[in-house]
Parts: C-alpha cells; sequence; structure tokens
C-alpha cells in the first residue's frame, strides 16, 4: 500500500487540494457566473494598471536619459569649445607677431576684400 491510498473514502486533508465545500460556489449556483466574471473584471483592470504604471516608468526613464544626454553634450560642447580656444590662442602666439597684431585689430578687411577690386 502507497501512502498516497484513500483507504477511507473521505477527502484528505490536504491544503493544496481543493475539495468541493472549499470552493466559493457550487458549478449550477446561478450566481457563480456573475462572481467570476467580477473576479476576471478585477484581474484585468489590475493588468491594466500595471501595465500602464510600468509605462509611465519607461517614459520617466526616457526623460532622464535624454536630460543626462543633454547635460553631457552640453559639457563636451563647452570643453571642445575651451580647448579650441586655447588652441587657437596657442597657435596664434606661435605665428608672426605683425600679422597677429593684424588680425586681431581687425587692420584689413576680410580676406574677399583683396579679390573685388
Amino acid at each position: 500500500m502507497k501512502p498516497t491510498d484513500n483507504l477511507t473514502g473521505k477527502p484528505a486533508n490536504n491544503p493544496y487540494h481543493a475539495r468541493q465545500f472549499d470552493l466559493p460556489s457550487r458549478a449550477d449556483d446561478p450566481t457563480a457566473a456573475g462572481t467570476f466574471k467580477q473576479e476576471v473584471d478585477g484581474l484585468v483592470k489590475l493588468e491594466l494598471t500595471a501595465e500602464q504604471m510600468v509605462g509611465e516608468e519607461v517614459d520617466l526613464a526616457k526623460a532622464y536619459i535624454r536630460e543626462d544626454a543633454q547635460g553631457i553634450w552640453g559639457d563636451l560642447k563647452l570643453g571642445f569649445t575651451e580647448l579650441e580656444l586655447i588652441t587657437g590662442d596657442w597657435l596664434l602666439r606661435a605665428a608672426d607677431p605683425t600679422r597677429v597684431d593684424w588680425q586681431l585689430h581687425h587692420w584689413w578687411g576680410d580676406e574677399e576684400s583683396q579679390f573685388r577690386h
């Protein structure tokens, strides 16, 4: 004999098996369908609410990423601008001082003006 054999015919006292008298309603009860429908409607509403919450979290994460990317790009752009100015200043110091003075004081027009005669 196995331990799972039930010789008495009575339902076993197992909390994991549903017995007929443990169910909220009987199969022939006309209100059972309404109760089941209400439970399913409640679960569907819960699932839709969870889906909406996940969508809102994704939108929030997108906003944070967009803001961080703009901040990083702005900092990077500012850094490149500073490096460009420093490099330009360094190159002008190494150039011919007379030409640098002409360039700094705009003593001549733009490069195209010499060809307009």
